[in-house]
């Protein structure tokens, strides 16, 4: 693997990790409308900022945007719509969530072989993401949860829209609009600025119910929040499905709960338990399963490839 794909991975893994602490601190003075607006808002002008910076221009074409905005819509406004038609999907089990969220994964591999496009998937990383995933369950033990019910549902329809978001993404980001193809940073920034609509269009949902109140320490979180969660990791974790694939990239999600889990040992004081520790270590097992170095063909049998097959060298096929 190479240190700028690590560092990519790691700081989505961090960042992502830790946003649950992050996040107590903001809901000391804001409700969970408030939050998701001034959230999104501060990652959106920052990126803007960045691209401004970067002489980056937004994606002209409609039928960008209208991909953009589907992908926005299944990675964020989805899952809360589904939240709020739902009755008993907010008192789902905590653990039951967590697994579900650490689903995503296995939703990008089943979509790829739902499309009849298992090549995107190599067998080591299919491997490693189902090895991973039982980590979770490990970790978690979510065995008493209602798994049948409406909260379950809404669960699990929103990891599989999060996954759809991802392939679409990877397919985005592969087109090409004006003769270059879309970056992490235009992809990132277009997400954040239409995330700021789908907030606005949910602030009467509790947004005015109660005056939000910033402290010093509220606002740091947010600038944290919105600047690194919501731009720059978003862009490392885009960037990251655009070198390795939505479903190798995916697996990030799976060092989330590891991550977490730390956090909580070192500022919550949180006791690990041997079930914890094991469930940890299979998820790490998993990952190195799937950021494995992929074996190349030799030199010479790939030469000889190429002359016996011409079309072997166009873009599609290399891709």
């Amino acid at each position: 693997m190479r240190f700028d794909s690590a560092a990519r991975f790691a700081a989505v893994a961090l960042m992502w990790g830790s946003s649950y602490f992050w996040i107590k601190i903001v809901f000391g003075g804001l409700n969970s409308a408030q939050f998701s607006f001034f959230r999104i808002l501060v990652g959106a002008v920052a990126m803007l900022g960045i691209l401004a910076l970067g002489r980056e221009r937004l994606p002209r074409g409609a039928g960008v945007w209208a991909r953009l905005v589907l992908i926005a819509f299944l990675a964020n406004a989805l899952p809360v719509l589904l939240v709020e038609l739902v009755d008993d999907a907010v008192g789902a089990d905590a653990d039951m969530v967590s697994v579900f969220n650490a689903s995503v994964p296995l939703c990008v591999v089943l979509l790829c072989l739902a499309a009849r496009r298992a090549d995107r998937v190599p067998a080591r990383v299919a491997a490693g993401l189902v090895v991973g995933f039982a980590g979770v369950l490990v970790l978690y033990a979510p065995w008493g949860a209602e798994w049948l019910s409406a909260g379950a549902a809404v669960n699990a329809a929103a990891a599989i829209a999060y996954g759809w978001s991802m392939l679409l993404m990877e397919k985005l980001m592969g087109a090409e609009e004006g003769g270059r193809a879309m970056t992490p940073l235009v992809l990132a920034t277009t997400q954040a600025v239409i995330g700021v609509g789908w907030a606005g269009i949910n602030m009467p949902n509790g947004g005015f119910d109660s005056t939000p109140h910033f402290s010093a320490s509220i606002i740091g979180a947010l600038l944290v929040l919105g600047v690194l969660n919501t731009g720059l990791v978003y862009m490392c974790f885009a960037w990251l499905i655009r070198e390795e694939g939505a479903a190798k990239a995916s697996g990030v999600l799976y060092a989330v709960p590891v991550v977490l889990t730390l956090g909580m040992v070192l500022l919550e004081d949180h006791v690990l338990g041997a079930r914890e520790i094991l469930g940890m270590a299979v998820i790490v097992a998993g990952l190195i399963l799937t950021r494995l170095p992929q074996r190349t063909a030799p030199a010479g049998r790939t030469r000889s490839a190429d002359r016996a097959t011409p079309a072997a060298k166009s873009p599609a096929a290399v891709r």
